[in-house]
């Protein structure tokens, strides 16, 4: 049997031994100094001046003073002198200095290499992975920190009809569901069940352009909680959504309509009966169209300028209530405002149309004689000619007008006015300087 170990070198115990204490202390005194080793320092070569109890270094190739000869060794300070280890390979020792672990191999000390991490079949942190699975974590929250700048998480599928995409699970079971499953639009499911899902929200790849459930569906969808897109109930767009019936309609918003005289007039009780051209209509609602609601109506003509509105309380439409403005009503020649359909005032020299445009031809054809082109017939009903007057109301000028229906001309005369059993027509004249003729003429027809 020998007489000590093969790697630490701990002297045995022989049979009868004198003194077995003192081989069984050496033994248990070299384990001190070898199991958990630690070093003050690697490639060491002079020994210090006040070494410490315990204190052991790794030598180097060329030691110095008491470590001389002993290169290559382990010099551990015990009981007032150094002691030399020959260090065996495979032995790992901690460089407290630094921190750092290394190995003894035939050629010396290196450093303890971390293991290869890389091509590992799965990773399970607090947990195990599966072939389903190759990373799983089990924790109350995962951390992915920058180191200095930004972090990106990156999701790489292999084609188009691939899926890259986050699933948030309850009890394992799907319940939402977010990126590009089977294309590449980017999509936001959600399910009750995980069996029924629907698409929230998805974003054309191409075009950025949204769509889904979350959206409005229709551009008078008033369902409660979706988004609202541009054009939706008028909003943005270039033109508001037709409204069907009026008296029916509870939704906020801006929509168009045609006049009465139209094909696709709505129904319900309509601002403009007579109007063919489309008008605006811009609709509120206190309490969201419920039955008994308190709405609003304003009416817009556009092809002939108007403004109406009513309003419904208790579920009871109001009459329309028409707004005078200068599109439908004109300053006679004695400062009066009266209704206008299409006015057209009539100077000695030119005319010009103050409401509803005619685009009338003016010509001067002598005194008194003038001629208007491209009109329609007098209105037929309310006035007609409103003729300037003194400061006693007593008329400046005597009108006489002639109108040719084929021709779609008026022919207006002008002259003094004289007394013959009632006022007559005098002498030719033209209208007086500063003054004009006003006259009303019907809707042209379309």
């Amino acid at each position: 049997m020998p007489d000590a170990s093969e790697r630490l070198s701990l002297p045995y115990l022989m049979p009868a031994q004198a003194q077995k204490h003192v081989t069984h202390n050496e033994a248990l005194h070299r384990l001190d100094l070898l199991v958990q080793l630690a070093v003050e320092s690697f490639d060491a070569s002079t020994p210090p001046a006040l070494p410490q109890a315990g204190e052991i270094h790794a030598l180097g190739g060329a030691p110095t003073d008491a470590w001389a000869g002993h290169a290559g060794e382990l010099a551990a300070w015990t009981e007032g002198n150094w002691q030399f280890i020959e260090p065996q390979e495979g032995w790992q020792a901690l460089d407290k200095s630094t921190g750092t672990l290394r190995r003894r191999n035939v050629g010396g000390w290196s450093d303890v290499a971390l293991p290869d991490l890389t091509a590992l079949p799965g990773v399970g942190v607090n947990t195990s992975y599966d072939s389903a699975n190759r990373m799983a974590v089990s924790s109350s929250a995962t951390l992915l920190n920058h180191e200095g700048a930004g972090h990106q998480l990156k999701l790489n599928k292999a084609s188009t009809g691939d899926t890259a995409s986050l699933l948030f699970q309850t009890d394992w079971s799907g319940r939402a569901e977010m990126g590009t499953a089977g294309e590449d639009d980017f999509a936001i499911k959600v399910s009750a069940d995980g069996s029924f899902w629907s698409t929230a929200l998805a974003f054309d790849a191409a075009t950025g352009m949204a769509s889904g459930m979350a959206l409005t569906q229709t551009v008078d969808d008033a369902t409660v909680g979706r988004l609202i897109r541009v054009g939706d109930f008028g909003i943005g767009a270039d033109a508001g959504p037709l409204v069907t019936d009026l008296n029916a309609h509870l939704l906020s918003g801006n929509y168009s309509g045609y006049g009465g005289g139209h094909m696709q007039a709505p129904l319900g009780d309509n601002p403009f009966p007579t109007l063919d051209g489309v008008f605006g209509l811009h609709c509120g609602n206190s309490t969201l169209g419920g039955q008994n609601a308190y709405l609003w109506q304003i009416a817009i003509g556009i092809d002939t300028p108007g403004l109406a509105f009513r309003v419904r309380a208790n579920d009871v439409w109001g009459a329309w209530q028409g707004l005078w403005s200068g599109a439908n009503t004109t300053v006679d020649a004695n400062g009066f405002i009266k209704e206008a359909s299409p006015i057209l005032r009539l100077f000695s020299d030119t005319s010009e149309e103050p409401a509803v445009p005619l685009n009338a031809a003016f010509e001067r054809l002598d005194v008194g004689q003038y001629a208007l082109t491209g009109v329609p017939p007098l209105a037929s009903k309310g006035w007609q000619i409103e003729v300037p007057q003194d400061a006693n109301g007593n008329r400046l000028i005597y009108v006489d007008c002639d109108y040719d229906a084929k021709l779609g001309a008026l022919h207006v005369e002008t002259s003094k006015v004289i007394w013959q059993d009632g006022w007559a027509a005098g002498q030719p004249c033209d209208i007086p300087e500063g003054r004009w003729v006003d006259l009303r003429f019907d809707m042209p027809t379309r």
